[in-house]
C-alpha cells in the first residue's frame, strides 16, 4: 500500500487473518484476486503461519483435514496471466513449495513500474526455510526471523547497488545472509522458480 511497495489500492489487496484464513478462503481469495490480473500485472502471495512438508496449515486444519497443498498454490499461480508472480512464505517446511516538481512518492512509483518494464517476469518463490527445516520465531523480534529480515530488506537494506530499487535477487541475498547468520545456520531461506533476477520487489526514497 505504500509508495515503495507500488501504492496498491485497497480493492487489489486481500488480507486473511485468524478465523478468516481457512483453507477454502485462502484458495478462493487467491483465485479471485490472481485471475483479475493480466499480462501487465504483478501478483503476490505472502503467507505467515504454520506448515508441514508440502502444506500450509490454515486456521481450520484439524490435524488431518483442510491442509493447503503447495501444489494447489502453484496451480493458481500458473493459471494467473500476470507477468510477475511472487510468493513469500514464512512457515515451517515452506521450502517444499519449491517463486521537487513531482512528489517523492510519485517518483518512487514511477521507478518501481519502470523496473517491472525492464524485467523479464516469471514466478519466484522466496521461502523461509528448506523443506526439512523449521521456521524460527524470536520473542525479541516479535515475529518470525524470516519476516523480520524480509521487511528490513524490502525497506531498503537489501538494495546492494544503492539504485533505489530492491530486486528479488538482492532481497534473497540479504534475507539468506541475515537469517542463516541469526539462526546459526539452523534456518536456510530458499528461492525457486523461473524468473528474472532483476524482478523488482520494492523501491526506496
Amino acid at each position: 500500500k505504500s509508495p515503495e511497495g507500488g501504492a496498491l489500492p485497497d480493492e487489489q489487496i486481500r488480507v486473511l487473518i485468524d478465523e478468516d484464513a481457512t483453507r477454502t478462503n485462502i484458495l478462493r481469495t487467491m483465485r479471485q484476486t490472481f485471475m483479475k490480473a493480466d499480462d501487465n500485472d504483478v501478483v503476490l502471495l505472502y503467507y505467515s503461519g504454520h506448515g508441514l512438508p508440502g502444506y500450509f496449515l490454515p486456521v481450520d486444519f484439524d490435524g488431518f483435514n483442510n491442509k493447503v497443498d503447495h501444489e494447489d498454490v502453484k496451480a493458481i499461480f500458473q493459471e494467473s496471466k500476470a507477468k510477475h508472480k511472487l510468493c513469500l512464505a514464512d512457515a515451517c517446511h515452506s521450502g517444499t513449495l519449491t517463486a521537487m516538481k513531482v512528489a517523492p512518492s510519485e517518483i518512487a512509483i514511477q521507478k518501481f513500474y519502470e523496473a517491472f518494464e525492464n524485467s523479464g517476469g516469471g514466478t519466484a518463490l522466496l521461502l523461509s526455510s528448506k523443506g526439512d527445516e523449521f521456521s524460527l520465531e524470536d520473542g525479541g523480534l516479535r515475529q518470525g526471523v524470516f519476516s523480520h529480515f524480509l521487511i528490513r530488506g524490502l525497506k531498503g537494506e537489501a538494495d546492494q547497488n544503492s539504485n533505489k530499487v530492491v530486486t528479488i535477487k538482492e532481497l534473497f541475498d540479504f534475507v539468506f545472509t541475515k537469517v542463516t547468520s541469526y539462526t546459526g545456520n539452523a534456518q536456510t531461506p530458499t528461492i525457486t522458480g523461473k524468473f528474472d533476477p532483476k524482478m523488482p520487489v520494492a523501491v526506496t526514497r
